[in-house]
């Protein structure tokens, strides 16, 4: 199959998508603003642990990179403070380093010439998602942008409901596309099937996780979808 072509097929109507490690690699700048929040701490982090920390919000990310040191957990207030000093770092600056992943854009306009809904379903504060994305030039790809700060965080199936009824379709005729196993697991409670990266975030091998199809590659999507799509009509 011409890769450069979204293949034809009434399935799925809407492509939900995640957004860090799944459209855009972000972790060199979410490193960034951790150094910089955990040296107003006295604690020091070499950034390339960060990918290993990514994943389910600040919150977690804090605990998990304090963890690695033997560091306390810190109480609720205490880890409230740590994640509001690393959002004032990281809404300051979300874009330095942060690139698309080869192929990302160039699917989402494809999808969009199809005829396909696109939308956006993040643990990414609304606002900076909007930022980095408007930043990348690619806000006005996403139909509807849902991210943290009105519904729960995945994997409550809210935001992702939210985005099928915002889209205006049923979550039969959606596809969600992530790279972690909390990306797995809002798809199942949502009961949307779900693609899985393999260039993203997670520590394991992604397959483990049970997803519809699992990615390698942008430029392998047109004819992962055609096999999905063959696949929903048998």
């Amino acid at each position: 199959m011409n890769s450069s072509v979204e293949p034809a097929g009434d399935w799925p109507a809407a492509l939900i998508f995640d957004l860090d490690g799944t459209l855009i690699d972000s972790a060199p700048d979410i490193a960034a603003a951790v150094e910089r929040t955990l040296a107003e701490h006295d604690v020091s982090i070499d950034a390339a642990e960060i990918r290993d920390y990514i994943g389910d919000g600040a919150a977690r990310l804090i605990e998990r990179v304090l963890a690695a040191r033997e560091l306390p957990v810190p109480d609720e207030t205490a880890l409230a403070q740590y994640v509001a000093d690393f959002n004032a770092h990281y809404h300051a600056i979300p874009a330095a380093y942060t690139r698309c992943y080869d192929g990302a854009a160039e699917m989402l306009r494809r999808a969009r010439r199809a005829g396909r809904k696109i939308a956006l379903c993040t643990n990414k504060p609304q606002a900076v998602a909007e930022r980095v994305l408007a930043e990348l030039d690619l806000l006005g790809e996403f139909d509807v942008l849902v991210g943290a700060g009105t519904y729960a965080l995945k994997p409550d199936p809210e935001p992702l409901y939210a985005c099928i009824d915002q889209l205006g379709v049923v979550s039969n005729d959606a596809l969600y596309i992530g790279d972690m196993a909390v990306d797995r697991d809002v798809a199942r409670a949502a009961d949307v099937a779900v693609v899985l990266v393999s260039f993203g975030y997670a520590h394991d091998d992604v397959a483990h996780f049970g997803p519809e199809g699992v990615l390698h590659a942008w430029a392998e999507w047109p004819d992962l979808l055609a096999r999905l799509s063959r696949a929903r009509q048998e």
